[in-house]
């Protein structure tokens, strides 16, 4: 373990949570006025996991999903959260989404549930969640 990374224990089901996280950390990364995500550049550099193994994906191309995905959920919340600034929000398999990071108003509410795995990485890589 590289010095000061944080060791996640996944699954080969549960390994499926870094890829979208690595994906809006490497958009962000090349492309921040695309899509900004400060929270997962900052988790992606600090879980010890060989994240040079996704690079075998052939084009940037599959990157987009998850954030367009990322993005579209953001914007709906950012809009609800207009409205009623002191929502409630229950993140219902969260992995290590970092959608709060990105769409707290200081006033909202925000749940993460997943199951064990899951949420245990999440602990493990953000002790704050």
């Amino acid at each position: 373990m590289q010095q000061g990374k944080v060791r996640i224990k996944l699954t080969s089901i549960s390994e499926t949570l870094l890829f979208p996280l690595w994906a809006r950390a490497e958009i962000s990364r090349d492309h921040p006025s695309l899509f900004c995500d400060a929270k997962a550049v900052e988790l992606v550099e600090k879980i010890d996991y060989d994240f040079s193994t996704l690079t075998a994906i052939p084009f940037e191309g599959n990157l987009l999903p998850p954030v367009a995905r990322a993005r579209h959920f953001d914007d709906r919340i950012k809009a609800y959260v207009t409205v009623h600034p002191r929502a409630s929000v229950v993140n219902i398999g969260a992995g290590l989404d970092t959608t709060f990071y990105r769409v707290d108003n200081g006033a909202i509410q925000w749940y993460d549930l997943d199951l064990p795995p899951g949420h245990c990485a999440s602990k493990r890589a953000d002790p704050r969640n």
